[in-house]
């Protein structure tokens, strides 16, 4: 890590960096190195370097991030409530099926074990749904849920626990109550636990990864929190070799490498990369046939499509679900257009119209999907089936000046925000054991990327400074 710290006290990319900022880079570099808030770096040479992150929380507004937080344990209770509804997913996701190869071969996977009645009656989720901050209209306005493989409740907790120490270490202790804590890590960690002991506290936990993954430690602190604090054991694995090594039990257990497995954790399994081969989905479908617990099943990732969220935006359908908060929960909607039929026709040519004030959204996560401007505009005149899309209304929020650190390069940048409430659910049979908001992420990006994720390679870790 040497090399780091050399690069930030020597860098001269930034003139308009400051020997007082330089020092504070240096100083959360060191603070990120001794805390874990590391990435991997094998695909590149072959060791470990600080996650990118930046140096100074960065402002939010606090009425904003309540709103945010207040609402989380509805859209948990939302999307398990979806994810249970086949009808309702059937006939919501039927052209995205159609259209898409990815969402087919998920609900290839939910129909051959056995939709609805082939499910564990349980479900344990780490959901976290992602906003920005509109200028326009005032609100944190929604971007998507996330069902399937949130990551950062670990490194977005301890950037918190950073920005908190800089701002003691920089003589400015007056903000700390303006810097909120996070217990994201915590939080994770403890509803996956729970929901191991749901199972009856049998075998241990299955962490399905990606090979060669480079956020390693955001994954091994929270398998570290759960050993530490619950006794869980957990074991890594990717699809391909749950496939190799995994097997049923006669009495429908999942069992890898000798062990049994009480709960599958998915950290993979988002994206067509994750599945080159037809043995990564014949694992998936082992896992989801099998009478282990599954962070999250295969109908709760399907209920995280975005052809669900626009579903749930037209009127009267998210009353449907949650009548008490729905007004409360639509706060938060963004404008979400349908592309199929009459209405997907003049959707088009709202688009066309304005292409900068629309953002066209496939049926992916993991950043680095999405189309905007010139892209959306030509995807939307090569016409065809648009079954597999959504159209969401640009958000707009505010910039500021951040100084990022990533790889150990410094520099100064406008940049925009989005703010992540995470949410630990639990039901078992019909009970809601565990419902309440965990903790919270912000990536910054600079304004002139489009795309926000860390792990792509847009943004940095962050947390939010209340005004």
């Amino acid at each position: 890590m040497e090399g780091d710290w050399n690069v930030i006290a020597n860098e001269q990319e930034n003139d308009d960096v400051t020997a007082s900022e330089r020092a504070r880079a240096i100083e959360a570099v060191s603070w990120a190195v001794l805390h874990g808030v590391m990435v991997s770096t094998m695909n590149t040479n072959g060791g470990y370097a600080h996650a990118p992150i930046s140096c100074s929380p960065t402002e939010f507004p606090r009425e904003a991030f309540a709103l945010a937080n207040d609402v989380a344990p509805a859209f948990a209770e939302l999307y398990d409530k979806v994810s249970r509804d086949d009808e309702f997913l059937r006939q919501t996701l039927a052209r995205a099926i159609k259209n898409d190869d990815f969402t087919a071969a998920l609900w290839n996977v939910y129909e051959k074990s056995g939709g609805q009645k082939g499910r564990v009656n349980a479900e344990v989720a780490v959901l976290r749904s992602d906003y920005m901050f509109d200028v326009p209209s005032g609100l944190p306005l929604q971007v998507e849920v996330n069902t399937v493989s949130t990551s950062f409740m670990a490194l977005g907790s301890k950037v918190s626990d950073m920005h908190r120490y800089l701002a003691v270490w920089a003589g400015e202790g007056e903000d700390l109550n303006s810097i909120p804590e996070n217990d994201a890590l915590a939080s994770a960690a403890d509803v996956l636990a729970q929901g191991w002991k749901a199972t009856g506290s049998k075998g241990k936990v299955l962490m399905v990864v990606q090979p060669g993954e480079r956020n390693v430690f955001d994954q091994r602190l929270i398998s570290q929190h759960m050993f530490e604090h619950h006794g869980v054991h957990t074991v890594r694995a990717t699809l391909r070799e749950i496939n190799a090594e995994g097997s049923l039990g006669a009495d429908g257990s999942l069992r890898f490498r000798g062990d049994v497995i009480g709960l599958v954790y998915f950290r993979s399994g988002y994206t067509p990369n994750d599945h080159p081969t037809e043995a990564e989905w014949e694992a998936r479908l082992l896992i989801e046939r099998s009478n282990a617990l599954k962070s999250p099943s295969v109908a709760m990732h399907l209920a995280g499509s975005k052809k669900v969220q626009q579903k749930l935006a037209e009127p009267g359908v998210l009353e449907k679900f949650m009548p008490e908060q729905a007004a409360q929960m639509r706060k938060v909607f963004a404008n979400l257009y349908s592309l199929d039929g009459e209405e997907g026709v003049k959707a088009v040519k709202i688009a066309l119209a304005n292409p900068a004030g629309y953002v066209l959204k496939p049926q992916r996560e993991g950043g680095g999907n999405n189309l905007y401007s010139e892209e959306l505009r030509k995807r939307l005149e090569l016409g065809g089936d648009l079954g597999a899309f959504i159209l969401m209304q640009r958000i707009l929020p505010p910039s500021h000046q951040t100084l990022a650190i990533r790889a150990g390069k410094l520099k100064k940048l406008e940049t925009l925000s989005e703010l992540g409430i995470y949410g630990s659910y639990l039901r078992v049979g019909d009970d809601v054991l565990v419902n309440k908001r965990g903790g919270h992420l912000l990536r910054t990006k600079a304004a002139t990327s489009d795309e926000g994720g860390v792990a792509a390679g847009y943004a940095v870790l962050d947390s939010p400074r209340l005004v």
